[in-house]
């Protein structure tokens, strides 16, 4: 895994980068899913390792089939491809000396079937409770990690959605997602994005304390920074 890692920080600082090609960059670990290298950039600016590398936002159906997994079926009947039941590819063989692989809700992280939903579509619920009639979804709701409006204006057309509890939900929102609408607002942010060749959206650690269940919220982001804890490995001995 530290290879792959090595080599993914490699080509981000120029090895097989093109910025003219709008071809796909990947690195592909044994028997584990590609990795869209354009877009590692975010988990990397929170120190994840690619184990920890969680597709949240798809730029099309086929972004989807080459780096989330293989689209099952639809889970909207009655509006084509707005809500997919997908298979994901096998992620990346986790780190076990990381103390997040230790709780029971990363098992949402990399779960073996989600469901992803287009950018307009609303009715998260019903097309949830078709892919996972078992999954009791009282005292839940569903959420796109990634901000619809933020997803727009980056150029994303389809999101993982998750049940998560309220409580975190509404701490993860408002204030940061305002600021995430402002800030790729900017003429500045709207040349970026249109100019980015990322594919798919990876998770930093606040989208990942938010899959968890945990509360986001507080000036400095405490969760978020204790989360950290979660994702670094033991200290060498020594």
């Amino acid at each position: 895994m530290t290879s792959v890692f090595v080599r993914i920080e490699w080509k981000l600082k120029g090895g097989f980068a093109n910025a003219e090609s709008r071809e796909p960059m990947t690195e592909s670990p044994p028997n584990s899913r590609m990795i869209d290298l354009y877009a590692v950039r975010i988990p990397m600016r929170s120190g994840l390792p690619p184990c920890l590398y969680i597709p949240i936002a798809a730029r099309n159906l086929n972004a989807i089939e080459t780096y989330v997994g293989k689209i099952l079926s639809q889970l909207a009947p009655n509006s084509r491809n707005k809500a997919l039941l997908v298979e994901a590819h096998r992620p990346e063989e986790p780190d076990l000396r990381l103390a997040i692989w230790n709780l029971p809700e990363a098992t949402i992280l990399h779960r073996p079937r989600q469901v992803w939903v287009h950018v307009d579509f609303h009715s998260y619920r019903p097309a949830y409770m078709r892919a996972f009639p078992d999954v009791p979804l009282t005292d839940l709701v569903l959420d796109h990690i990634l901000n619809r409006r933020v997803a727009r204006l980056k150029g994303f057309e389809y999101l993982r959605i998750v049940p998560i509890a309220k409580g975190p939900n509404s701490s993860h929102g408002a204030l940061s997602e305002d600021w995430a609408v402002e800030y790729h607002s900017s003429p500045e942010m709207r040349a970026k994005n249109g100019a980015s060749l990322a594919l798919v959206q990876y998770a930093d650690l606040a989208d990942i304390t938010k899959m968890l269940n945990r509360k986001g919220g507080g000036s400095l982001m405490d969760e978020v920074n204790e989360a950290q804890k979660l994702v670094r490995p033991p200290a060498e001995p020594g």
